[in-house]
This record gives structure tokens, C-alpha cells and sequence, in this order.
């Protein structure tokens, strides 16, 4: 009796330590197809557009609009593109064995992503067209050979100046075309675009460490290899102590004691996330916590 019950009680604990896995495996699963497709990125776009939008608004704004579905479309389509005709050789990292894996997904989001985009801008204002149209060369200039140059014809090879660009192109995105896109006057949230952009840097300049080593073997000279690890850790602590100077200053101006929590705690959570991308150097840490940042700042203005 009791070997029969020891029996059952082990068969069950297998079925049990097989759900698990199954469980686990499924999500892994389900969080690489969101993370290496860029439909997460996607997601922390609108989410920074929507938290401009209600700091414009003064409420909640519309989920799905047409800029949003713009911004979703360009993101999808360019962070896809990038990736499809990256040449990386099968084993350097997690993210690039799956596009050798789901080589058919990129294109199918490419094109997915440029028909969004083009239905999209049929109802955005001129000036949002404009401004797109400037920072789609820029993003384009990111992974395509378009700079008049023998060599460096990337942005990204252009080390120190690829970290301004691209927590550029991100603020001018999620800031000024929500902006324009309701028609508001950038001199009432110049402090918002500051802060915006002072919070992108630390978050770029950790994925350079990550890529230190792959960067320098391509001859990229990004600010880590160029002022050394410990110099660009202290840079990272600065530009989060000078986004908790620029809160204050919107403080002052607007005394809204939610938001200028909200900021702290931004801080405080980015802080943790980025020393921990010290220890953690897989893909999807990186994209989901390093890059989650962006999200969360953004539900913290949204529920604020």
C-alpha cells in the first residue's frame, strides 16, 4: 500500500515538474516572439506618446489614434529592417540565432509595418509628416550606407554620435509629433523634451556596454570604448542625477507632487535595473527591463 502511494505521489510530482517546464517553456516562448519582433518597442513608443499626450491633454488620451498607429508602423518596420539585413553569424547572441531561425517574420513586419504607416499618415497634420520625414532618414541612416563616406557610411558606426541621435530620434518622437500632432506650442513642455532625452541616454549608453566587445571588434568606437567602462558608469549616474534636477525644476514650475514622485521612483527603479545589467547580459533582459524603463515611465504619467 504505502510503495503504491509513494508510486502516485511521484508520477504526480513528474506531471507536475512537466507543467512546469511546459509553462516555462510557452512563456519564453511568447516573450521572445514579442521582444525580437519589436512589438515591445512598439509598445514603449505609444506608451511615451500617450504619456506626452495626457501631460498636453490633461487626461487620458485616445489608445488608438492615428499617430499612434503611425508611430507603431515606423517602429516595426524600421527595427525589423535593421535586423533583416544585419549580417550577424549564428551564435553571437540569442536574438540573432532567432532571425536566423524566423528569417521569414522581419520582411512580413517590414511590409506589415510600412502599410500601417502609410494608411496612418493620410490623417496626421502636415507638420507631423514633416518632422517624420527627417527622423526616418535619420533612423534609416542608422543601419543603411547613406553617409557620403568611404567608410563609417552609418550612423552606427559613428560611436559617441549614434548614442545622441538615437535618444534624440526617440524624444522627438514620443515628444514633439504628439506635440504637433495636437497642435501645442513646445515652449510650454521644453522641460519635458529635456527630460525625456536626458532619460534615453543612460538607457543607450547601457546597451553600448553591453556591446562593448562586438562594437570594438568592428572597429565602432561607441562612448564606452571610447572614455572606458567606468567613466560611461559615472556618465549613466550623472544623467540620472540630472533627470532628478530636471524634475525638480518641473516641480517648481508645475507643483504636481504625483509626478515629481513618479520621477524619483523612476530613478530609483532605473538605478537597480541598470546595475543589474552589469550581471545580466542576455538579450531579453535587456530588452524587456533595460528598454521596460521606457514603458514604465510612461504608466507612471499615465496613471499619475
Amino acid at each position: 500500500m504505502r510503495n503504491w502511494k509513494l508510486e502516485i505521489g511521484n508520477l504526480q510530482e513528474r506531471r507536475n515538474r512537466q507543467l512546469r517546464k511546459s509553462f516555462t517553456f510557452a512563456t519564453l516562448l511568447i516573450l521572445k516572439w514579442i521582444l525580437y519582433t519589436s512589438v515591445f518597442a512598439a509598445l514603449c513608443v505609444v506608451g511615451l506618446c500617450m504619456a506626452t499626450e495626457k501631460l498636453l491633454l490633461g487626461h487620458l488620451p485616445q489608445a488608438f489614434t492615428p499617430l499612434h498607429g503611425f508611430v507603431v508602423g515606423n517602429t516595426l518596420a524600421i527595427y525589423n529592417l535593421h535586423y533583416y539585413i544585419k549580417n550577424i553569424p549564428k551564435g553571437i547572441s540569442d536574438r540573432a540565432d532567432w532571425s536566423l531561425q524566423h528569417k521569414w517574420i522581419h520582411p512580413a513586419l517590414i511590409i506589415l509595418g510600412g502599410l500601417l504607416s502609410m494608411v496612418s499618415m493620410f490623417f496626421l497634420p502636415l507638420q507631423v509628416i514633416a518632422v517624420s520625414i527627417g527622423l526616418g532618414i535619420l533612423s534609416l541612416g542608422y543601419s543603411l550606407p547613406i553617409l557620403p563616406f568611404k567608410q563609417k557610411r552609418r550612423l552606427k558606426d559613428w560611436g559617441i554620435l549614434k548614442l545622441v541621435l538615437l535618444s534624440l530620434v526617440w524624444t522627438c518622437v514620443t515628444v514633439l509629433m504628439p506635440m504637433f500632432y495636437w497642435h501645442k506650442s513646445f515652449e510650454a513642455y521644453e522641460v519635458e523634451f529635456l527630460l525625456r532625452f536626458v532619460f534615453m541616454l543612460p538607457l543607450c549608453i547601457a546597451f553600448d556596454i553591453r556591446d562593448m566587445e562586438t562594437d570594438k571588434e568592428h572597429s565602432i568606437y561607441t562612448l564606452p570604448n571610447t572614455i572606458g567602462l567606468q567613466r560611461s558608469l559615472r556618465l549613466m549616474d550623472f544623467f540620472l542625477l540630472l533627470f532628478g534636477a530636471l524634475a525638480v525644476w518641473q516641480y517648481l514650475r508645475y507643483p504636481i507632487t504625483q509626478r515629481f514622485v513618479s520621477a524619483i521612483i523612476i530613478i530609483v527603479l532605473t538605478k537597480t535595473v541598470l546595475l543589474f545589467s552589469r550581471k545580466v547580459n542576455t538579450d531579453i533582459f535587456y530588452l524587456l527591463l533595460v528598454d521596460g524603463m521606457m514603458l514604465l515611465y510612461a504608466l507612471m504619467v499615465l496613471i499619475g
